[in-house]
């Protein structure tokens, strides 16, 4: 290779280094709008070219202290399931006198158009202000002229009156980044936990420099990552925001020398007294003398617990229904609310507790952190959203929750079941609570069934369902037509017809749910002339496993503990013998976490097949994917053997 060749090599290597590490604002390079493909992540729809955040605060003496934000993004679109991220919502935080502030915001959408770079810029028309609830304001900014190849920028900046109050550095997405900056300037005055989270290796740079405005040092704490993975959703995740790469900030206290000291740091014990003595929540739990005389007639005659639990939680169910608000205290007032009959999740669940302390019961109020809020890391007031009742039994506590129209005792609805709420006592203090269910959640389907000459399967189902899979499908079924939920089954299970279906106690919380039906199945046999070929469990065989990635770095929520039982009889044609059956297997997990039974025999001409998988825990930690993806392969290649029958 010439000399002038390698120089222009190494020019042309170092211009494009120089293009993709030139982040100002405005400067798009045609390289990056011919791109049509993220090498490293083939499926992604879009991604972050640069995410860039700076945090510091700034001093006035109008406004006093302030905490600022500068946001500047650059997205590249691949295709038209990328758009989403045309549009960019921002929520700002709002109380009485004071709000956070939104200036400064600028956008463009670039295209490459016959090979010149095409600019539209975000106009006022785009940018939409709202009150997304009573403590935010939202912003959305909607990027114009957005096509497949486009690059999408803005930027934008945050004033915040609340300075103690830190958002979450976010450091990865549901789609990748290629270059994030990120930096926060603590004045030496405050003091701040800082906790990360996920899985990336965050290496933060840290400096002290002078801030010569307020005559005292800031802490300079700055992050420098390159293509970061995408966040990808997987099955059985409780909230994927619990294992998403960022770091939280908690304000400890403040200390400025000669003017003021104050300490923020709480304990668990602290944020439980303060909920307590809140108005909203302990004054609530003694409000009497306007529901005892309705509730007497629902208890009359009943002395067991477990049933007058089961009355007053159907009583509540019945006298007051759920808003859709969240909130650890009331809205309304226990009183208001039983008089109009509406409230959210404190009006409800307090009052429950309160009715189960007439009935007798040890009952106490449960706070905790529901899914969709995450597992809370720091104990602050943030982070409990949500009450709901627990009865003392010995050591532990059965949960109750009258804002779910079929939930039941110990039988929650699944924005619940997450990790440890606490128990409130008399005196304001807490007691952890595990939320997790012990109990198994349990399918039974038998089904009888005959073969006939035209090779098609008829016969009769019955199912029972008992606990979490009774509320779920109690849920399903009274939200639809009875039509539109037998279609579903069918669509469910390909050349399957359903007639003559009844369902019991689908309205009655609590119960096992019971469903039967005749069924008609066709086209589930393979015929080679003088053999047939089909798979035992027909069409509940399990075919596809819910485990697919290489490897996994989260634990596998369940919810609940399950069993699933199949118990199948299949009556075979009389000029058919068995010629081959699939052999009897039995699989376990490590720790008894969970088990497969696989089992068929010939009895006088008629198959006995059953199959069950079962857990006993709901969660299973990340270290035992690779045996529980092992598991399902083999439950898999199992349910994909095929009995075979010769002609006689």
């Amino acid at each position: 290779m010439s000399q002038t060749k390698l120089i222009i090599l190494i020019f042309l290597f170092f211009s494009v280094i120089s293009n993709a590490q030139d982040y100002e604002f405005g400067k798009i390079s045609k390289q990056e709008l011919e791109e049509n493909l993220y090498l490293p992540d083939s499926s992604a729809v879009a991604v972050y070219l640069y995410k860039f955040r700076k945090t510091y605060y700034v001093y006035s003496q109008n406004s006093g202290l302030s905490l600022i934000t500068e946001i500047h993004e650059r997205v590249k679109v691949y295709d038209k399931a990328g758009f989403d991220y045309a549009t960019k919502i921002i929520n700002l935080s709002k109380g009485v006198g004071s709000a956070e502030t939104i200036s400064k915001t600028k956008g463009y959408t670039y295209t490459l158009v016959e090979g010149e770079i095409v600019e539209t810029k975000l106009e006022k028309d785009g940018i939409f202000k709202s009150e997304f609830s009573k403590g935010i304001n939202q912003v959305k900014l909607t990027m114009p002229k957005v096509k497949e190849g486009s690059i999408l920028e803005y930027k934008y900046r945050i004033a915040s009156p609340y300075y103690t109050s830190l958002d979450e550095f976010r450091f990865q997405e549901e789609i990748p980044i290629k270059k994030l900056r990120a930096s926060m300037a603590i004045f030496d005055y405050f003091r701040f936990n800082q906790r990360q989270k996920g899985f990336l290796i965050l290496k933060p740079t840290t400096k002290r420099v002078m801030n010569n405005q307020v005559g005292t040092y800031d802490i300079i704490t700055s992050y420098d990552l390159e293509n970061i993975p995408a966040l990808k959703e997987e099955s059985y995740v409780s909230n994927i925001n619990n294992y998403r790469a960022g770091v939280d900030f908690e304000i400890v206290s403040v200390q400025i020398p000669g003017e003021i000291t104050e300490n923020f740091a709480k304990s668990w014990e602290n944020v439980v007294e303060t909920i307590y003595k809140n108005t909203s929540f302990g004054n609530e739990l003694k409000k009497k003398n306007f529901f005892e005389e309705d509730l007497d007639k629902d208890l009359e005659g009943i002395a067991d617990e477990n049933r007058r639990a089961q009355a007053v939680l159907a009583f509540v169910k019945e006298k007051v229904k759920w808003n859709k608000n969240y909130g650890v205290g009331t809205e309304e007032g226990v009183k208001k609310a039983y008089k109009e009959g509406i409230g959210n999740t404190g009006d409800i669940n307090l009052f429950l507790v309160t009715c189960l302390k007439y009935a007798g019961l040890d009952a106490y109020p449960v706070i905790l952190s529901t899914r969709d809020h995450g597992v809370q890391l720091f104990p602050t007031l943030k982070g409990f959203n949500y009450v709901v009742a627990g009865i003392k039994n010995g050591d532990s506590y059965a949960v109750l929750d009258a804002t779910a129209k079929y939930s039941a005792v110990d039988v929650l609805p699944m924005r619940d079941l997450n990790w440890f709420g606490r128990a409130v006592q008399k005196d304001g203090t807490g007691v952890m609570v595990d939320m997790s269910p012990e109990r198994k959640s349990i399918e039974t389907t038998m089904v009888n069934l005959v073969l006939g000459d035209d090779l098609n399967f008829k016969g009769s189902v019955k199912q029972r369902y008992s606990d979490y899979y009774a509320m779920l499908l109690r849920e399903k079924y009274n939200n639809v037509t009875e039509a539109e939920y037998i279609q579903d089954l069918e669509t469910k299970y390909e050349g399957l017809e359903i007639s003559d279906f009844k369902i019991k106690d689908a309205a009655q919380s609590g119960k096992k749910l019971n469903q039967a039906y005749s069924v008609s199945l066709e086209e589930s046999v393979d015929d080679t002339g003088d053999k047939l070929y089909f798979s035992p469990l027909l069409y509940l065989s399990q075919l596809e496993s819910p485990f697919k990635a290489e490897k996994r770095e989260f634990p596998v929520d369940f919810g609940y503990p399950w069993e699933d039982r199949f118990i199948i009889n299949i009556e075979l044609p009389e000029n058919y013998q068995v010629g081959a059956l699939p052999e009897n297997k039995i699989l376990s997990l490590p720790n008894k976490l969970g088990q497969f039974h696989f089992q068929v025999t010939n009895l006088k001409n008629t198959l006995q097949i059953s199959s069950k998988i079962s857990f006993n825990k709901s969660l299973v930690s990340s270290e035992n994917y690779e045996q529980l993806k092992e598991f399902y392969r083999q439950i898999i290649e199992k349910h994909s053997e095929k009995v075979m029958l010769e002609k006689i």
